[in-house]
């Protein structure tokens, strides 16, 4: 019994700490992010992108940083943009963000800037939603705050006069 409980408790510890995440950032928002060869598309810029830190660690050349393959955004109306081939990661605990940035040159920069515009406008609308959803859930009388129960809450008698 007391090994099943030491190992429940430890499992999560050495589980913990195996992923480094990469943040891909596209200006104008909303690119799809692909690898460089276009063969896996991660989805639509910002996102995160995982990899395992033990194999970045082990696949690295000691006394250098790990390489992972550089990344490709397409925005909707056509343009394209890439990072280099490889990408150092030299900070494997905290990660790092590649930010990808639209050619000026490029045709349609209006069709982008409204993509990102739904797309910032959509995300405001999901977050208001769950804020209306946490209050709803946050501030009723059951098993939060002093009013325990179904009853209403009162309010706490006025501070005594000072003389």
């Amino acid at each position: 019994m007391r090994a099943a409980v030491l190992s429940a408790l430890l499992v999560p510890v050495f589980l913990t700490g195996c992923s480094t995440y990469v943040t891909v950032v596209s200006e104008p928002e909303g690119a799809v992010i692909t690898d460089a060869s276009g063969s896996i598309v991660y989805g639509r810029a910002p996102l995160d992108v995982e990899y395992d830190t033990n194999e970045l660690r082990h696949g690295a050349h000691p006394g250098q940083c790990a390489q992972i393959p550089g990344f490709t955004a397409r925005w909707p109306s056509g343009a394209s943009a890439s990072t280099d081939a490889a990408l150092p990661l030299c900070d494997l605990r905290h990660g790092m963000t590649v930010r990808i940035n639209r050619p000026k040159s490029a045709p349609g920069p209006e069709q982008d800037l409204q993509w990102a515009l739904e797309r910032a406008q959509k995300r405001a609308r999901d977050a208001e939603i769950e804020r209306d959803r946490m209050m709803l859930y946050m501030d009723h009388g059951w098993f939060w705050g002093p009013g325990w129960g179904p009853w209403p809450r009162t309010a706490p008698p006025p501070p005594r006069p000072v003389r």
